[in-house]
């Protein structure tokens, strides 16, 4: 096992930043390691209440996105994106899960499992972070748009399209009413 190979990978999460933050020209954006963070927040708080597990919840919030330390932070949402660009990125980025998770020997085959798990979106859990992962960037764009005056409607909107569970699309709606209250 080896650690220190692993973690430079880990590392390099903090200094990725989202590309659709990027995009829209936010200063400073937050980096994939601070998403995932704040994704792995909100399994903890939620996942007993959505009646999933809430340990492998969290490790698959925290893993969902580190495959991006070797290829970076590619943006696949936007609809017309042809069905090969997506099935290219998927399959780079289990690579780079399978390079990422090999430096740390048997214990990182869960790690790829769940990996798998999250990305076919096969189990419960897979489902309910796929949504968090949506929920955790409404949030960010309604910090972005408090702290620097945007409007940044289209976060919200692709938000909708996944978030499906009604405790869930509760919380989005919460963010909503406040973001209509400025």
């Amino acid at each position: 096992m080896n650690i220190t190979e692993f973690n430079k990978f880990i590392g390099i999460l903090k200094t990725v930043k989202r590309t659709g933050w990027v995009n829209k020209k936010i200063p400073h954006p937050e980096s994939v390691a601070e998403h995932s963070f704040r994704t792995g927040i909100l399994a903890m708080l939620l996942a007993k209440e959505m009646n999933v597990d809430p340990l492998k919840s969290i490790k698959m919030a925290l893993i969902h996105d580190v495959g991006e330390s070797i290829i970076g932070d590619i943006v696949i949402g936007k609809q017309g994106t042809p069905p090969s660009f997506v099935q290219a990125k998927r399959a780079k980025e289990r690579d780079a899960i399978k390079r990422i998770f090999s430096s740390i020997g048997n214990a990182g085959k869960e790690y790829v499992k769940l990996f798998d798990e999250y990305e076919e979106n096969k189990s419960p859990e897979a489902r309910f972070v796929k949504q968090l992962d949506k929920l955790e960037m409404a949030i960010q764009a309604y910090e972005y748009e408090n702290k620097y005056g945007l409007d940044l409607e289209e976060f919200y909107e692709s938000a909708r399209i996944k978030i499906k569970d009604n405790k869930l699309v509760a919380i989005l709606n919460g963010l909503v009413k406040m973001r209509k209250k400025k």
